[in-house]
């Protein structure tokens, strides 16, 4: 399968999967067939793309690293803000990604979410863990990492969804308002015994920056948890990442290339590092530029070197770039 941007996607495709609604409901099944009616009201949606069945990308395989199952529990958890449930999907986020084959981010989410700070809540959880492998924490320690970074967000209830949403410049007023969010979480969650206390304070510190400039203690380097580093890069990532009312996503490129610009000032280096060998700038089924002139889709991504893929190029020929000696002179220029 490979990715189209809908803008490019012409009758006649075949899905490769399915597109669901911001509440999982499948809007369309894969194998449909596509024609110039659903793909306008994909686009009037805001449907990014679609993944597609083709001769060439047919043994290009991407896969969710978690459930579709999992993601509409976990959402449903943090919207009625059950806590017991909550900390069990955390459990369930880590024996799936623990079990997982492969723990690389190669698919790109094509939801347009409605209910933006839950989905958003689960992505971030998804990424921190992920993060929180591959520092080697022990089991108990990701379960706490990751209920963390599920409810990090979760004082956004109390906040006016009109000022959350705002399409234009938040006023001074209101930004104060919205930097209340880790206290207001840590509020609601300081005196329950179920929550370990690490998970409190990555929750009530994940806006705090390097350099000291961040909220809600303007706390600097050591004096951040560990927990509140990682969940603050993972945090960013997927805001970067996401299609909001205010703003259109960036690549996987770009909001790399953010982290990596910030690292030192607003987050942790050594974090960044980790979390960007298990991102890959180019995911999997997606058509990219060589600097040879010649389009490619995306093969293949390996754990820790997210700039040299396989490829294929349009005739079917596969090319390995992380293979230095025989391509070590073809580099990515950029997504199509």
């Amino acid at each position: 399968m490979r990715f189209v941007a809908i803008e490019k996607t012409v009758p006649g495709m075949k899905l490769a999967k399915a597109i669901y609604d911001s509440y999982d409901r499948v809007l369309l099944n894969s194998g449909k067939i596509l024609n110039g009616e659903l793909i306008s009201k994909l686009s009037v949606r805001g449907i990014p793309g679609v993944y597609i069945d083709d001769e060439l990308t047919r043994n290009i395989v991407v896969q969710e690293v978690i459930s579709n199952e999992l993601r509409l529990q976990a959402v449903n958890s943090i919207r009625e803000f059950n806590i017991d449930s909550t900390i069990n999907i955390s459990h369930k986020i880590v024996d799936q990604l623990l079990d997982s084959d492969s723990i690389m981010l190669d698919l790109i989410d094509l939801r347009t979410y409605d209910d933006y700070t839950y989905r958003h809540s689960v992505n971030v959880a998804v990424l921190t863990t992920i993060v929180g492998i591959a520092m080697n924490y022990k089991y108990d320690t990701l379960v706490n990492l990751c209920l963390a970074a599920i409810l990090h967000d979760i004082g956004k209830i109390q906040i006016d969804t009109d000022i959350l949403n705002k399409t234009t410049t938040l006023t001074e007023e209101e930004f104060s308002i919205i930097k209340e969010h880790p206290r207001i979480a840590h509020n609601l969650l300081k005196d329950n015994w179920d929550i370990s206390s690490t998970t409190k304070i990555g929750i009530l510190l994940h806006h705090e920056n390097e350099d000291g400039s961040g909220y809600p203690m303007g706390l600097k380097g050591k004096e951040i948890h560990k927990f509140a580093k990682i969940i603050h890069v993972c945090d960013v990532y997927d805001a970067l990442t996401s299609k909001r009312p205010y703003k259109e996503p960036y690549s996987p490129a770009e909001s790399a290339e953010y982290l990596m610009g910030g690292g030192g000032t607003l987050f942790d280096k050594n974090i960044v590092e980790i979390f960007l060998g298990y991102v890959p700038l180019y995911p999997k089924g997606t058509s990219v530029l060589l600097s040879n002139g010649m389009e490619a889709i995306v093969v293949e991504n390996y754990k820790n070197n997210v700039l040299r893929p396989k490829v294929m190029y349009l005739s079917g020929e596969e090319i390995d770039l992380s293979s230095e000696d025989n391509f070590r002179n073809i580099t990515i220029v950029g997504l199509i």
